[in-house]
């Protein structure tokens, strides 16, 4: 090599019998490279005593493993078909804002991997070093994604102002990265690009992109998240999209699919040029035709609404075309505050005519924070929508929720990315003998909710559904303070009377008053590197040591010692509360704090205080 110059060293590794990784088994490999100086080089360019050498080497966490897909087996991980079982997730790490620490990251894939999730799709720009690392040790397929905006934005101070000049460089050190980990079964080029019906040389540059990073990584499939036109053609075809639609009463706004017939198919099959497999955001609705249409094209649910998961999942399952989905969101996150909202209002309330905004994010007034349309909240606490989407895939669980019963006869108004307002809570006081709905969650045939030991009714799968969620079983009864239980059984078959096999059973019960703060640390003990984290859980707890989950008590916390406090708040999708000055009020009964470890070995002491239930501690040592 001469001197200054670059040039690329092949070589060839043979592995005996290795250990294949999936996420089912995460096997992983170590492979070092190190460089040393010979020949000239070493004794004129670069002159060293003798005995003395020269060298650099590097390595880098990798695994082994085989990726095809195609519509007849669908995606095959080392020969074995996987359906992707997906969500979204935006960069940041909720009360911890920005940053990213591996500590974080693992803590959430493993929420998720409880849930049922085998993916996560990085939405919508590349992401941090310690997510995919924490995805390859952990086990978590990733759906790797460059680009949010080409070079026609969606908002000020968008990626179009840096793509022409940059896309390239950027697009090369992204893969280059990435390619190594075996956690990457997927490339995405873009999220909902606005050149996707051709503008701005939108089919030119989709091609170029792929044709990119296939060159950088031949190994790998790539894709991009293609949306529906509501934006991105023309301004005559807009309009007249616009007012097809109003014709046909369809409602406008963000992701509806608006067009019809095959305007979207005629305009963005040109866009799919190079792409391996098409994303499709929101647009389940379109996979059967577009499969007649183009027989050997395989789909992927690249991005959908939470609630629908019940009603596209079975057809998912069977179908070898489409090989998985990802819901928008698997985490709540920090923007696009109140995309997820659910109402419930009075029959003449004007936010139920049509062309209303009222749910929409940009209608959502202050204090409104986070999206609320996710499977967890920001703390981690598995809402009613990752209850139902466990059962969806195959838990055999009971989970039974309540509505409040101020909203007994009034209407409510979901947005696409919302999900019905049950809670996991039988304290409604002052409600006493008012009309209450209860929701329960089973794949079971039938269901029996008792309240106070009574029998209030059997339900069969499909009778009495909440928003016409599949798996889900609703009973309309009086709210009285005591305990509601509902038990999932198979009746064996209609005739048959109800009493058969149990499946399984959940309950709720009245609790007490707040009576004390209880500290629940994940963990007590880390290594004292300034990089690892102790989730602490806040509870207020009644006399009996029940979660009170209408509580709403201001909190002040502290850490003294080795670590400091990163993050103390709630799950509260409404709030003013600022995660980094120490105080919050609970939501729901629940409150967390983050404590990161010191460099320096030893303890740190959290204390949380309440000026009505006193204070607790608890210490943590990191050594």
């Amino acid at each position: 090599m001469n001197p200054h110059a670059r040039e690329v060293a092949k070589y060839t590794l043979t592995v005996d019998d290795p250990a294949l990784w999936s996420a089912e088994q995460p096997s992983l490999y170590r492979l070092r490279v190190r460089t040393e100086a010979v020949g000239e080089f070493r004794t004129h360019v670069l002159p060293l005593a003798e005995g003395e050498a020269f060298f650099d080497e590097t390595s880098v966490l990798t695994g082994i493993r085989t990726i095809t897909a195609d519509v007849r087996h669908g995606l095959q991980i080392n020969g074995k078909t996987v359906k992707l079982k997906g969500g979204c997730l935006h960069h940041d790490n909720g009360l911890l804002g920005a940053v990213s620490l591996y500590d974080a990251e693992v803590r959430k894939l493993e929420k998720l991997r409880e849930s049922g999730y085998n993916a996560v799709r990085t939405t919508h720009n590349p992401p941090s070093p310690a997510l995919i690392e924490a995805c390859d040790r952990l086990g978590i397929y990733v759906f790797d994604e460059a680009f949010d905006a080409w070079h026609m934005g969606k908002q000020p101070g968008d990626y179009n102002q840096y793509f022409d000049t940059d896309w390239e460089k950027d697009l090369t050190a992204f893969v280059r990265r990435d390619r190594s980990h075996p956690c990457v079964i997927l490339w995405s080029t873009g999220n909902e690009i606005t050149e996707r019906g051709g503008l701005g040389n939108g089919y030119r540059i989709a091609a170029q992109l792929a044709g990119k990073v296939k060159s950088l990584d031949p190994s790998r499939p790539v894709s991009n998240a293609i949306c529906s036109f509501w934006n991105g053609l023309d301004r005559k075809t807009m309009l007249e999209v616009f007012q097809k639609a109003q014709e046909a009463g369809t409602a406008a706004g963000q992701n509806a699919d608006l067009s019809g017939g095959t305007l979207w198919e005629d305009y963005t099959e040109p866009f799919t040029n190079g792409l391996d497999i098409v994303g499709y955001n929101y647009m389940e609705s379109r996979y059967a035709g577009d499969h007649e249409r183009y027989p050997e094209r395989v789909m992927l649910g690249s991005e959908n609404f939470p609630k629908e998961i019940g009603i596209h999942w079975p057809m998912i399952e069977k179908t070898p075309y489409v090989i998985g989905d990802f819901t928008w969101t698997a985490f709540d996150y920090l923007g696009e505050a109140g995309i997820g909202k659910a109402v419930s209002v009075e029959p003449d309330d004007p936010i139920l005519q049509p062309g209303s905004n009222a749910l929409s994010s940009q209608a959502s007034v202050y204090p409104w924070r986070t999206a609320n349309d996710a499977d967890f909240d920001i703390t981690g606490m598995l809402l009613p929508q990752g209850a139902y989407r466990r059962v969806v895939w195959g838990d055999r669980g009971t989970y039974v929720f309540s509505a409040d019963p101020q909203n007994t006869g009034k209407v409510e108004v979901i947005s696409p990315w919302g999900f019905p307002d049950v809670r996991a809570s039988w304290n409604w006081p002052g409600q006493e003998g008012k009309a209450v709905r209860v929701t329960v969650f089973s794949r079971a045939e039938a269901v029996e909710l008792f309240v106070n030991g009574r029998s209030v009714g059997v339900k069969k799968q499909g009778e009495s559904l909440n928003a016409g969620l599949p798996c889900s079983f609703v009973f309309d009864t009086v709210y009285e303070p005591g305990k509601i239980e509902a038990v999932s059984r198979n009746v064996g078959s209609a005739e048959a009377a109800f009493g058969g096999c149990e499946i399984s059973h959940g309950s709720l019960e009245t609790v007490g008053a707040p009576e004390r703060l209880v500290l629940r640390p994940e963990r007590t003990e880390a290594q004292a590197d300034g990089h690892h984290l102790f989730y602490v859980d806040v509870e207020i707890q009644d006399a009996l040591g029940r979660l009170v989950p209408d509580a709403a008590v201001s909190l002040t916390a502290d850490a003294e010692g080795a670590g400091r406090l990163l993050g103390f708040g709630s799950g509260n999708p409404v709030t003013e509360d600022n995660y980094t000055k120490g105080a919050c009020t609970t939501f729901r009964g629940r409150a967390l704090a983050v404590v990161r470890a010191g460099y320096e070995t030893g303890e740190t002491t959290l204390r949380v205080e309440s000026e009505t239930l006193g204070a607790a501690e608890c210490v943590l040592m990191a050594d």
